[in-house]
C-alpha cells in the first residue's frame, strides 16, 4: 500500500475550521509526553478539522527549531515527501509535498507562514495558509487549494512546554471521505510524536535563537 495522501504540517482557531461543532476525542494520551488527538466536523465540508495536543519536556526555542528546520520536516511531517523554502525576507513560503495512498495522488501545497508571539503568556504562533496562484502546478500532483494550519507552543512553569497542532485542509482533487477523515486522526499523532522523537537530536535539543533561522518576525519573539 502506498503512503498515506496529505494532512499537514505545520495552535490556535484556523481561518478554514471555524465550527459550531465541538472537539470530538479521537486518542486520549496516558500521561505527560502523550499526545491527545481531536476531530471535529466543518460546515460544508465533509473533511475534519483536526488537533493535537502534548506536553514536552523542552525549551520553545528547542520546538521551534525543530518545526522551523525545513530539511528535516520529511522526518515528522505526516507524509511529507519533502519541502522547500522558497523564499524567507518578507513573507516564508514553503512548497511541501506529500505521498498519496491509493487511489490517491499526490499533493503538493505553497505554504505562506507568519510568526506571532502573545507578550503577555509567551505563546509563540506560526501560522500556515496555502499561498494561492505563488508557483505554477506541478506534473504529478495535485495542488492543495485551501489549508489553514497552526502550531503554537506555550511556555509551562517546570521547564515543560504545550504544544498544539491544529489544521483544516481541503485536499483538492478526487478524495474519498473516509480517507480524509483517517487521516485526521493519524496527522496530528504522528506529527507530534515525530516533535517528540526530533527533540532527542543535540541539534534542536539544545538550540538557542542562534541556531533559529533568520525568518520574519523571529527578531521580535522573546525565547
Amino acid at each position: 500500500m502506498k503512503a498515506l495522501m496529505m494532512a499537514l504540517i505545520l495552535v490556535a482557531s484556523p481561518v478554514w475550521a471555524q465550527s459550531s461543532d465541538s472537539w470530538e476525542t479521537t486518542r486520549k494520551g496516558e500521561g505527560r509526553g502523550e499526545v491527545t488527538t481531536y476531530a471535529r466536523k466543518v460546515a460544508e465540508s465533509p473533511v475534519k478539522a483536526f488537533k493535537g495536543v502534548v506536553e514536552l519536556q523542552a525549551s520553545p526555542a528547542a520546538v521551534l527549531a525543530v518545526i522551523t528546520a525545513v530539511d528535516t520536516f520529511p522526518e515528522w511531517i505526516f507524509q511529507n515527501r519533502d519541502a522547500e523554502r522558497l523564499t524567507s525576507d518578507h513573507k516564508e513560503r514553503i512548497l511541501m509535498s506529500f505521498k498519496g495512498i491509493w487511489p490517491v495522488s499526490d499533493r503538493d501545497v505553497v505554504l505562506a507562514n507568519a510568526l506571532s508571539q502573545d507578550k503577555a503568556s509567551g505563546v509563540i504562533t506560526l501560522h500556515s495558509v496555502n499561498a494561492e496562484g505563488y508557483l505554477a502546478k506541478r506534473d504529478g500532483y495535485v495542488r492543495i487549494p485551501a489549508l489553514d494550519n497552526q502550531f503554537t507552543i506555550a511556555p509551562l512553569t517546570d521547564g515543560w512546554v504545550r504544544v498544539q497542532f491544529e489544521t483544516f485542509v481541503d485536499p483538492g482533487g478526487s478524495v474519498p471521505v473516509w480517507l480524509a477523515n483517517l487521516v485526521a486522526t493519524k496527522a496530528p499523532l504522528e506529527t507530534l510524536e515525530g516533535i517528540r522523537e526530533q527533540l532527542k537530536k543535540p541539534r534542536f535539543a539544545n538550540a538557542t535563537r542562534e541556531d533559529l533561522p533568520k525568518l520574519p518576525g523571529m527578531d521580535q519573539l522573546e525565547l
